[in-house]
């Protein structure tokens, strides 16, 4: 009987491990259920067959009948062989970034195909009408559909309800992922609803202006998952009862508690892995213009609530990770179409476009697909590694044991917000900050009376600047002096109060209502452009300042081209509520200095 069944079982083995090739291409419901069986059976097969049955060879034929056979200790060393490598893959997986896991995937592979045809050779017969037994009926009509179709569409801010548990918290991504979740955990698209107290005072403005089913706009972009779990209003995080302080917290350590504590229970994430990586369709139409599929193929005990089963089911990803890869990532990732499904907005009533980040870039010449030299999509400067002022691709890895890449986009998502990542993350603000400061350049001259300001946009591909463009501040600092150092044409200052002196040359728009008055804070309110002085990609813009008349030459000019992502209105608005903000720091993109002999 024992020896039945350890021939019934080895074939078992093998059959299942053939069945797991992807040469055969089994339906992912038979393999997820196959995978962890055959490991399962291989944990018990080894220690209660296998090492019991070497074992009575050895000392059976070579300890007491003195064969020497080298055909058996080839057996023996294939059968270590494959026991090794087959552990190494459980333990350690094949993420294809080292060597070791590739000799360990063939020769768990070659050597179990030698050892099967070595039993055979003594087993011929039954284990041939066991593999019969086994083939005849197709496995796959036995299956059943393990994993539901789950599928969320967010138009205008109508979405689906969903539980919280069809959501995966991005921790779990950090088990295999970790520099990429470090780098989001910081970033401004992690920290974009409940820790963002600026986004939280318009959401909760635009909830009392228009009415609380409002705030669904806001959150399709800022809140995805928790629109969709059927939240009506983004909530704060708390501590007792005072709000946490999630706005400085680095490395989203709050998240990653919740996490451990409550697992998928808090799944407000602002644009977490799964808000990006689980998207089977994006139009440019923006306004959250995407589907999220959370149907996808799970690996066994995916879902467990114990941590052992989840370790194991870990093990499973890493032993076969492509299907993982296949379901959280499409090539239509690379798209700037993917980002421009939240990156253009319009009003969702009145249809009134707001931003135009995408369609701005697509009237530009980086949109140049018909040739590679010159086209760049979003993610080519906006997840591309910078050092020193330069695009300088990531060498490295974005799976932990992967393999290397050539170019590693990260996910600081470094844009425009300097000022909030600063609060947790100075790579990450560093990383934002030399993007900016390859947008524009400066040129100075005199021509008669007048110094001449030229600014060129040449480096961002799209307006400068873009996004909300209304509650930026991009504008020139400029300063002359005559030959006794005497200060003869100042703009661009700083009031008592933090503004921008009136007159300053202003890159930015300016809203207005359908009376023609500015809407302020209320950006969904705007009927009428009332000003657009922002720069087109590749544009020039020049800027004529009037000298006084009789100056003593020479003159020195210095010119600043400055930035602040929030003008001090908007940042006083935000203090009434969360005085602990501190006020955003200015940042000077470029300055140039010269001086002029008359």
């Amino acid at each position: 009987m024992r020896r039945l069944i350890f021939k019934v079982v080895l074939v078992l083995l093998f059959v299942s491990g053939v069945v797991l090739m992807d040469l055969l291409a089994v339906k992912w419901e038979l393999y997820r259920v196959l995978q962890p069986l055959h490991i399962a059976m291989s944990l018990l097969f080894i220690p209660l067959f296998m090492v019991p049955f070497m074992r009575k060879h050895i000392r059976y034929y070579y300890l007491k009948k003195g064969v020497k056979s080298p055909n058996g200790w080839l057996v023996l060393a294939a059968f270590v062989l494959v026991t090794l490598s087959g552990i190494y893959l459980l333990l350690v997986g094949n993420r294809g970034g080292d060597a070791v896991g590739i000799a360990s995937f063939w020769t768990h592979l070659l050597l179990s195909f030698a050892l099967v045809l070595f039993f055979l050779w003594h087993i011929a017969r039954p284990a041939v009408m066991v593999m019969l037994l086994l083939f005849l009926p197709d496995p796959s009509l036995q299956a059943e559909e393990i994993t539901p179709l789950s599928r969320m569409q967010i138009v205008n801010g109508d979405a689906k309800d969903f539980h919280s548990k069809d959501f995966t918290n991005s921790t779990r991504c950090k088990e295999c992922h970790a520099d990429i979740f470090n780098q989001w955990a910081d970033s401004n698209h992690r920290h974009m609803v409940g820790s963002n107290r600026y986004y939280m005072v318009m959401e909760t403005l635009a909830g009392e202006v228009e009415g609380e089913e409002f705030r669904q706009w806001c959150m399709s972009c800022h809140n995805p998952s928790g629109l969709a779990i059927g939240l009506e209003k983004t909530t704060h995080g708390m501590s007792g009862n005072v709000i946490d302080g999630e706005s400085y917290e680095v490395g989203s350590v709050t998240l990653q508690r919740g996490f451990t504590k409550h697992d998928n229970f808090r799944v407000e994430e602002g644009v977490s892995c799964v808000s990006c990586h689980l998207i089977s369709e994006a139009t440019h139409a923006g306004n959250a213009s995407y589907t999220i599929d959370l149907d996808r193929k799970k690996y066994a005990l995916e879902d467990s609530r114990y941590t052992l089963a989840k370790k194991f089911s870990d093990l499973l990803v890493n032993a076969k990770p492509e299907v993982h890869k296949e379901s959280y990532s499409k090539d239509f990732y690379r798209d700037s179409r993917y980002c421009a499904s939240c990156h253009d907005e319009q009003h969702p009533k009145n249809g009134i476009k707001i931003v135009a980040t995408y369609e701005e870039w697509s009237k530009s010449e980086y949109n140049n697909p018909q040739d590679p030299s010159k086209h760049k999509s979003c993610i080519d400067c906006h997840m591309t590694y910078l050092e020193g002022g330069k695009f300088s691709p990531l060498k490295g890895r974005s799976t932990d044991g992967g393999a290397i890449k050539d170019d590693v986009k990260v996910h600081y998502f470094a844009g425009s917000n300097y000022f909030l990542t600063s609060l947790r993350n100075h790579e990450a603000a560093d990383q934002t900050i030399q993007l900016l400061k390859t947008a524009a350049k400066l040129d100075l001259g005199l021509s008669g009376s007048e110094l001449v300001v030229g600014v060129t946009n040449s480096g961002a591909g799209h307006h400068l600047p873009t996004g909300v463009a209304d509650f930026r501040e991009l504008w020139l600092e400029v300063e002359v002096s005559d030959a006794n150092g005497k200060v003869v044409l100042s703009s661009g200052k700083l009031d008592e109060n933090g503004e921008i002196e009136k007159g300053s040359r202003i890159f930015h728009k300016v809203f207005g209502d359908d009376e023609g008055k500015p809407v302020g804070l209320l950006f969904w309110k705007y009927k009428t452009m009332l000003k657009d002085t922002r720069i087109p990609a590749k544009q020039r813009r020049e800027e004529r300042f009037v000298l006084p008349e009789g100056l003593a030459y020479p003159l020195k000019a210095s010119v600043k081209l400055n930035f602040r992502i929030y003008p001090q209105w908007v940042s006083d608005a935000v203090l009434k509520s969360f005085s602990v903000l501190p006020n955003p720091d200015i940042l000077t993109l470029n300055s140039l200095e010269k001086e002029f002999k008359k």
